[in-house]
């Protein structure tokens, strides 16, 4: 049966799937019963785009009022490195955060993934990313959609790697990967 994290838990679990799998739902349904919680939206507003606006709102109504909301940080790590011991995080999403550095060359890109990665393992907080899955279907046509595939999926591996829990959303299906997975060596 799903149950929410223990109020002690520290350590990193990682949520990944495709677009409206429940992920984000299901992040904020483990997290619920901590107590202090800091929601970290990544995504910038884009108010060109309506659809993009309407799910950003439908997600802004979701969330309590007593969570601390932080939209699109400029450093996260020290928005994390910043955080009380008693919080715990949900980072929604990994798309997000890539997406603000997809300008930058590969060489820095990889500072950048190592050190979120390392400000992630190095904190003693509840941390909960959620990940798009984007590697399952058509190819991106474009070189910056390659780009961006490429980084998300090499940084939600990161991340998965040193994550206590994995779970996989589709469907508004939750699938606990460390009950039923098996690491590929």
């Amino acid at each position: 049966m799903l149950k929410p994290i223990d109020k002690n838990f520290s350590g990193l679990i990682i949520i990944s799937g495709p677009i409206k799998s429940g992920k984000s739902q299901l992040a904020e349904f483990l997290i619920k019963e901590q107590e202090s919680i800091t929601y970290i939206a990544t995504s910038k507003p884009r108010h060109d785009d309506k659809e993009w606006q309407q799910k950003i709102n439908f997600h802004r109504k979701r969330r309590p009022n007593n969570w601390t909301l932080i939209e699109h940080p400029h450093n996260i790590c020290e928005t994390i490195q910043s955080m009380p011991k008693n919080e715990s995080i949900l980072i929604d999403s990994l798309g997000g955060l890539v997406e603000q550095y997809l300008m930058i060359d590969d060489d820095q890109w990889q500072l950048i993934e190592k050190s979120f990665v390392n400000c992630l393992l190095k904190s003693d907080l509840a941390i909960i990313v959620v990940s798009e899955e984007i590697g399952w279907g058509v190819v991106p046509y474009t070189s910056i959609g390659h780009l961006f595939r490429e980084r998300l999926c090499s940084l939600s591996s990161s991340i998965s790697l040193h994550s206590k829990e994995k779970w996989l959303a589709i469907n508004g299906t939750a699938i606990d990967l460390n009950k039923i997975g098996f690491k590929i060596l």
